[in-house]
């Protein structure tokens, strides 16, 4: 994910300066209130097809409000909906006639051609947003629009593993131009908001197991270097069954163990290209990507790249620095 502003980056007494400059950049909002202390904001992107993935992190010892205002909006209108998932703290929020207080795990639309205003800190938050054009929703911004700004009921189903997803999605290192992602992102929030609406066609079976794959898959990428993992302990932290989880990946491409073996030869690869890590003997290196065997690994290293891990690293040794 790409980082758009971040206040550690700055000295402590210019840091409220600092959010204020850069965020007007982002998203233009005026920024009331005293000035905090101490203040921790990072915000991180990630664009997926039509999609763009944010995360804020927040931190005051004081509460700011954020506003975004009809002139604002008239100078800038991006013409999107923006989908707000609450990870941790609560936070009040004023958009299109209606006040949440949104808990951890707590959804909420905005049309972002509409004013809101947000009651960030004191404390710590964390929000993943989504944000995307109106365009692709194939529901009327008439029907849509008694849903902005109030929270998507707890009791829907799929709606704790889209969070779920979502949370898992920020949390990954690097996302790829995977048109897979762009593709489940699209089933999940037009079938939250038919869902929310009560409309049928919700979250189909389909969308049900597309999240619940991509949730595997992100399972996999986050734990890929703990040597114990294996199809029990996936299916445990997906909660769901070894026997559902076989059912999900047939007819995949990869399974879910060789989607592990591939991302921890990969991660080796280019650890043994890491200059700063050039002194670290080659088992030490592998065990730190979850691989156990060294046989096994030269093996399954040479079939997938060609090479061994000594030719790869002698390789990178030989290109010049920068």
């Amino acid at each position: 994910m790409n980082t758009l502003y971040d206040t550690r980056t700055v000295h402590p007494l210019d840091q409220f300066d600092y959010y204020r400059e850069e965020a007007i950049e982002v998203v233009p909002v005026v920024v009331r209130g005293c000035a905090p202390g101490c203040l921790h904001a990072v915000l991180s992107v990630a664009q997926i097809g039509d999609f763009e993935i944010g995360v804020l992190t927040w931190s005051a010892d004081c509460e700011v409000v954020l506003q975004r205002t009809e002139r604002l909006i008239r100078a800038r209108d991006p013409e999107c909906y923006r989908v707000f998932l609450n990870v941790s703290s609560d936070i009040r929020k004023e958009h299109a006639g209606n006040q949440v207080n949104c808990r951890a795990r707590d959804f909420t639309i905005y049309d972002l051609s509409r004013p809101w205003r947000t009651y960030a800190g004191p404390g710590l938050m964390r929000t993943v947003m989504l944000t995307f054009p109106r365009a692709v929703v194939p529901i009327a911004s008439d029907t849509i629009r008694p849903l902005m700004g109030t929270l998507i009921p707890r009791n829907l189903p799929g709606r704790s593993l889209i969070s779920q997803y979502l949370i898992g999605l920020t949390e990954t290192a690097e996302l790829t131009g995977d048109p897979g992602l762009a593709e489940v992102l699209y089933e999940c929030i037009v079938g939250l908001i038919r869902q929310a609406l009560g409309q049928p066609n919700g979250i189909s079976p389909r969308t049900r197991r597309l999240l619940h794959i991509e949730r595997i898959r992100d399972i996999i990428r986050q734990h890929h270097d703990n040597p114990m993992l294996d199809p029990d302990r996936i299916a445990e932290v997906a909660s769901i069954s070894p026997r559902y989880l076989h059912q999900l990946f047939q007819g995949a491409e990869l399974t879910p163990m060789q989607l592990l073996k591939r991302l921890r030869l990969e991660a080796c690869h280019r650890s043994l290209q890491d200059p700063a890590l050039a002194m670290t003997p080659i088992k030490d290196v592998i065990a730190a990507h979850g691989y156990v065997r060294c046989d096994q690994f030269a093996r399954d290293f040479k079939q997938l790249f060609g090479v061994s891990a000594t030719q790869v690293r002698r390789l990178a040794s030989q290109r010049p620095s920068a």
